[in-house]
């Protein structure tokens, strides 16, 4: 198990060679490298779930530090890489024919090989991120992630981009600075570096920790009041903004904390400021989703609401219901593939239309599979059945547990099914302009279709298939 995950990890890391490529060879390298990696994953899992037995491998062991580096491959850690690596495909199978000159918004030529590198990067990071097993581990990749993220961020090179770039860059490494700096110094002085550390901490050093990491996971996922950099990053390629949004980056926020909670167990008195803050960052997501006329910032301000709602089942832990950290996991499968869909369909606004500003786009029934996608994606994202946040936004209300006794709880629960309703009335108003009127038809390539229709298949299945992989989370 421990050789397969690790190269899955390398195969990944091995994508950077792309930067040296042109256009051609960066397709024929990078795909067999994408697919191995991700199948290895889908292996993984099949395997763990016949034997859920948790592995942790030590590879670097040092006096006065304990545990440098190491493996833990669990139900969280096998689960979380599984929707990475699958969302992960597809969005980068998607990307060869984003990345083309025939991109009416993006026309690109020679830029193919630049793209997966830091794509190739990006995942090998995410999935090494997943499987850390000591603080130290998780700050270097949590830095690596933000890195690939300038990378990709910054890609066309642009004022706009470059400066969005930056932020995206800086403002995730402040959050590191607060959180992983602290907890490296905590284990210095208590001479391990493991996660297995933070359980043993008194509990004001654990309030302190705490407190630090939710700083350092919320500055990843855009919470508030550092959420600004998550709109500003759209300057990325669109199958960019669907991994950063869909599979990594800002989830890999909410990974933190989940990790952090299962090897802590915080003080509940967390759960206030933690509250407080989710309850503030759906508020303004509720507020700008009217606003939006471009299509990647509607996305992007939904993204913001969606982590919040994955921190809810965060919180329904730190108020001591184990099931909160599945009702979390369960928000962030059925959230990557429906913003995966999302995010590839506005690219293929990009792709055909030339713009993403959704009053200018007209006639998406002439074009059924974008209308089909689009559609599915907003609604499902407001939480609509059959799709699968419905089912897992469902398993946080039933699970909430002691929030229900707690005034802030109630708020936060009821603000999470107001940013639905008030997302859903977005979603009603942009599906019935941009499709339900006149325009020309658009002729969908093979890897678009073959795409969406896969992500359609998966929001519509992530349900069952999460509900069976949660079994495995402890």
């Amino acid at each position: 198990m421990i050789a397969l995950v690790l190269s899955s990890i390398a195969l990944a890391y091995l994508g950077v060679v792309c930067f040296v490529l042109d256009d051609r060879r960066a397709d024929t390298v990078m795909l067999p490298l994408l697919w191995l990696s991700s199948l290895i994953q889908v292996l993984v899992a099949a395997v763990f779930y016949r034997s859920p037995d948790p592995i942790h491998a030590v590879f670097l062991d040092m006096n006065g530090f304990g545990e440098v580096y190491g493996l833990r491959v669990d139900g969280t850690s096998v689960f979380t890489a599984f929707v990475v690596s699958t969302a992960g495909a597809v969005f980068l199978t998607y990307a060869v024919h984003y990345m083309d000159e025939k991109n009416v918004g993006h026309p690109h030529r020679g830029q193919k090989g630049r793209f997966y590198g830091w794509m190739m990067l990006f995942l090998g990071s995410t999935l090494a991120f997943i499987y850390s097993s000591t603080v130290l581990q998780m700050l270097i990749f949590f830095e690596l992630m933000s890195l690939a993220c300038w990378g990709v961020v910054g890609f066309y090179g642009s004022k706009r981009a470059e400066r969005a770039a930056l932020k995206a860059l800086l403002i995730p490494n402040f959050g590191a600075i607060i959180g992983f700096y602290t907890a490296v110094a905590y284990g210095i002085k208590y001479g391990n570096l493991g996660l297995d550390f933070l359980g043993a901490l008194p509990e004001r050093e654990k309030m302190i920790l705490f407190l630090c990491f939710m700083v350092a996971a919320f500055t990843k996922s855009a919470q508030f009041p550092l959420y600004s950099w998550i709109p500003d990053a759209m300057e990325a390629p669109t199958p960019a903004s669907a991994f950063l949004h869909g599979a990594a980056m800002v989830e890999m926020g909410v990974y933190l904390l989940i990790r952090v909670v299962q090897f802590m167990e915080p003080p509940v008195t967390v759960f206030y400021p933690m509250a407080l803050i989710l309850v503030a960052t759906l508020t303004i997501a509720m507020l700008q989703y009217p606003r939006q006329r471009d299509a990647k910032k509607l996305l992007a301000y939904s993204t913001i609401a969606e982590c919040a709602i994955m921190y809810t089942g965060v919180a329904i832990a730190v108020l001591g219901n184990p099931l909160g950290i599945k009702a979390a996991l369960f928000q962030l499968m059925n959230h990557a593939y429906l913003k995966g869909l999302a995010f590839l369909t506005a690219g293929s606004f990009t792709y055909y239309y030339g713009t993403l500003d959704m009053g200018r786009i007209k006639g998406l029934k002439e074009t059924p599979l974008l209308a089909y996608s689009w559609s599915f994606s907003l609604l499902g994202l407001a939480g609509l059945p059959p799709f699968g946040v419905f089912f897992s936004k469902l398993y946080i209300y039933l699970n909430a547990g002691k929030m229900y006794d707690v005034p802030l709880g109630i708020l936060l629960l009821l603000v999470v099914l107001a940013d639905s309703v008030v997302l859903l009335y977005s979603a009603l108003r942009n599906i019935n302009s941009m499709i339900f009127s006149e325009g020309e038809p658009k002729r969908v390539d093979g890897i678009v279709s073959g795409a969406l229709c896969s992500l359609i298949l998966l929001s519509l299945t992530s349900a069952f298939i999460g509900y069976a992989l949660l079994g495995v989370v402890q």
